[in-house]
């Protein structure tokens, strides 16, 4: 196995995206990076406590993209909000962007030049017509977990509300550049340009367990992405470059490569056009109180959430070759770059997807207290045409365990492979 992770539809044809549309809601005129803006996010009606729902959705009418707008008008799920979450940065990570973001550039190409550790863009402005690839290199450079471990279950939910498909598997991750504070580069790692590995392994269905792979994901964006595959019936190893464009699960679930949890996006920034659509306030699926998610609403396909008024980073991304999407809308925490939800589209400027990314509060997740960082919990991939959902469920997060760098090199794959 390669683990990885009527009523709306017809409305979807006919909506145009948020980010064609007008602002949301205000604009910020101050960056929220630093720490939790002076005042926290507010909107005439919606307190902690308040309930969205078909009777009385146009409270929120500027604070949601019409898609989701429209799916709370025809009953698909409710919206709970809960107190907006005050969640700085790491003090490392202020600090490394306060020393080095001013001598950071963008090359025109793959890469950023000066970049040393921190947010490399801190302030964007919409007025600048590289906004847009900048805010895409700033949540390639969120801050991120060391090491991240966890059990992964992917499950295809259809229109019955029942599952049809699942895979179980074992994830690690480790990043090895661009470590801030008392973490270490691992110096191997950065003298070859590795910015990041990923290994995998299948643990259900049974004709599948035993299946193992390592994906490697260089600092330079113009190196192809490699993959290590270990197969248990023949004890062989084949590497090979990434399709990041190629469905997960051998084509089982309507998520690609490139979305692959626990990123929820590691594509070519290169191959896209990135357009800065402005910081907004918006309601979104809050950082969540405990340490796993559930799913309700029509067909159990949404995220039983609480969600809370934010400060997003409205981002449009359309690609220069052949792609799956014309266009995909990505919506991004201002203060710490997390991925919220995303809308993607047809030529024909349709909506067929939505994907809502829930991520838990450190506090609640026994294997990350005393991280400030976000965890990632789970995730929906909705597809109206097919009238089906894909799901994620990240099952006992581990940050920052004690994973070396050889679990994520070839000799793993024989080790564990024997």
């Amino acid at each position: 196995m390669t683990f990885y992770w009527f009523s709306f539809l017809i409305v979807c044809f006919a909506v145009v995206s948020t980010a064609d549309a007008e602002p949301l809601a205000r604009e910020s005129s101050q960056p929220t990076f630093f720490s939790a803006p002076a005042e926290a996010p507010h909107h005439s009606g919606i307190l902690p406590g308040t309930t969205v729902d078909q009777r009385n959705w146009q409270i929120a009418e500027n604070l949601l993209p019409q898609e989701i707008l429209h799916a709370i008008q025809a009953g698909d799920f409710v919206v709970t909000v809960q107190e907006a979450t005050d969640f700085p940065v790491r003090s490392a990570y202020q600090t490394a962007t306060e020393t080095y973001a001013h001598q950071v550039s963008l090359d025109g190409g793959a890469r950023i030049e000066g970049y040393l550790g921190g947010r490399p863009f801190p302030i964007l402005d919409v007025n600048d017509p590289r906004a847009g690839e900048k805010a895409a290199w700033n949540f390639r450079y969120r801050d991120l977990p060391k090491t991240l471990e966890l059990r992964g279950i992917m499950q295809g939910i259809n229109n019955a509300g029942t599952r049809d498909r699942l895979n179980t598997g074992r994830m690690r991750v480790r990043t090895g550049m661009h470590r801030l504070g008392d973490e270490e580069n691992d110096l191997q790692w950065q003298e070859r340009g590795v910015h990041i590995k990923a290994s995998f392994q299948a643990l259900a269905p049974a004709d599948q367990e035993g299946n193992m792979r390592i994906m490697v994901i260089y600092d330079n964006d113009a190196v192809m992405q490699e993959e290590l595959n270990y197969s248990p019936q023949n004890r062989r190893i084949r590497k090979g470059h990434a399709n990041l464009l190629a469905r997960m699960g051998g084509g089982r679930y309507d998520v690609l490569q490139e979305e692959q949890p626990p990123f929820f996006f590691i594509g070519y920034l290169h191959e896209y056009n990135w357009t800065y659509k402005g910081e907004h306030v918006m309601l979104v699926p809050g950082f969540l109180r405990a340490d796993h998610v559930t799913y309700g609403g029509k067909n159990n396909w949404y995220p039983t959430v609480p969600w809370e008024l934010r400060r997003v980073i409205v981002l449009e991304s359309t690609p220069i070759g052949t792609h799956p999407y014309n266009k995909r809308v990505f919506y991004l925490d201002a203060q710490t770059y997390t991925l919220l939800y995303v809308l993607s589209y047809d030529a024909q400027g349709t909506c067929l997807r939505l994907s809502l990314v829930v991520h838990g509060h450190p506090d609640f997740v026994p294997g990350a207290q005393g991280i400030r960082l976000p965890i990632p919990l789970g995730a929906t991939w909705i597809n109206f045409p097919q009238d089906r959902a894909s799901q994620f469920v990240a099952v006992n997060p581990m940050v920052n365990g004690p994973d070396a760098p050889q679990r994520f090199d070839m000799m793993e794959l024989l080790r564990k492979g024997k």
